[in-house]
């Protein structure tokens, strides 16, 4: 049996798709689904089916796979499944390039001749095409392929790492930003957030991730307050994610960097921060346990200490001129 396997792997590597389905037939019929190896099987067998273009069967192959008891290769059959039943990009005929078939072509011996007989006499230019406009990309499309890649690269890549930056600018203010890294690198354009909206975002962050790998992820519950002391703001901030739940996934590092922040401001944290100067904190959540974040600081206010600055000054200009009025009476 396991020489059949890895004869069927080596024909996979050569293109003898027909010749991988041969050799897995008899060995799938003995794996049940739920088993890891059978599941094996059926994800070769879903990819031999791909190459000969029979895309049903793939797709059944893929859904049996599903049902393995092993969860890293759910999460493999799963994802491919997803690949395998994203729509086809339908593109209109009156943009598609149609070349002409050689047996209608003319001889070109006679396109020669008729050339030659032409020269003299001057043709008028062709009409010019009519405006089509602007080629527009699908952005449906383009979004779905770019979320089958990310879910893919978190699932089979082996080694990723996701960076949520929090520059908190101002009090009221936010700016997030997100860096993914892995065989490609890509990163989001900041987005400058309110204090309300910060805790819906990041919850609609986790709802695009658990869609990726089919497998519903806990919320996180994010917790931002502020209060206003005119010469400084009292800022608290605590993030609750209860992982515990998921399975460890191998190479997945998750990075929340927050700041301006210092190790002064930490009351709790599960697991422990690091500290990466300039006023900036690492947070690192662990899939498999209950992560815990708590930060409270004081924001001396520019605006504030000016203003309470300008009304010292009045304050002591009035109380000179009363003392003056006073020794001239």
């Amino acid at each position: 049996m396991d020489q059949a396997i890895k004869a069927a792997q080596s024909a996979l590597g050569c293109g003898e798709y027909r010749q991988v389905l041969q050799l897995l037939e008899p060995v799938a019929a003995e794996l049940p689904v739920t088993m890891k190896l059978g599941a094996e099987v059926r994800l070769l067998q879903a990819t031999a089916h791909q190459g000969l273009g029979d895309g049903e069967r793939a797709k059944q192959s893929c859904r049996a796979a599903a049902q393995c008891g092993d969860s890293e290769l759910r999460r493999q059959a799963r994802a491919l499944l997803a690949v395998l039943e994203a729509p086809v990009l339908q593109v209109p005929s009156d943009r598609m390039v149609q070349l002409p078939q050689l047996g209608s072509m003319p001889a070109l011996e006679g396109v020669a001749k008729a050339g030659r007989r032409s020269r003299r006499r001057q043709t008028p230019p062709p009409p010019a095409p009519p405006p089509v406009g602007r080629t527009r990309s699908p952005a449906g499309f383009a979004a779905l392929a770019m979320a089958v890649l990310i879910g893919l690269t978190l699932l089979m890549a082996g080694c990723v790492r996701v960076d949520t930056d929090f520059h908190f600018t101002s009090p009221g203010r936010v700016v997030v930003e997100q860096q993914l890294q892995g065989t490609t690198a890509s990163r989001q354009q900041p987005v400058l957030l309110g204090l309300q909206e910060l805790a819906p975002w990041l919850q609609e962050q986790v709802s695009g991730a658990s869609e990726l790998m089919a497998e519903e992820l806990p919320q996180p519950q994010l917790q931002w307050r502020e209060r206003n002391w005119l010469v400084g703001v009292q800022q608290q901030i605590q993030l609750d994610w209860d992982l515990s739940g998921l399975d460890p996934v191998p190479g997945l590092e998750l990075h929340l960097h927050v700041h301006p922040f210092s190790s002064a401001a930490v009351r709790q944290a599960e697991p422990p921060t690091q500290n990466e100067g300039a006023g900036q904190l690492d947070w690192q959540p662990q899939p498999g346990e209950a992560n815990h974040l708590l930060l409270r600081c004081w924001r001396w206010s520019g605006l504030g200490l000016g203003s309470v600055a300008v009304l010292l000054l009045l304050l002591i200009s009035l109380l000179l001129r009363q003392f003056q009025a006073g020794q001239r009476a």
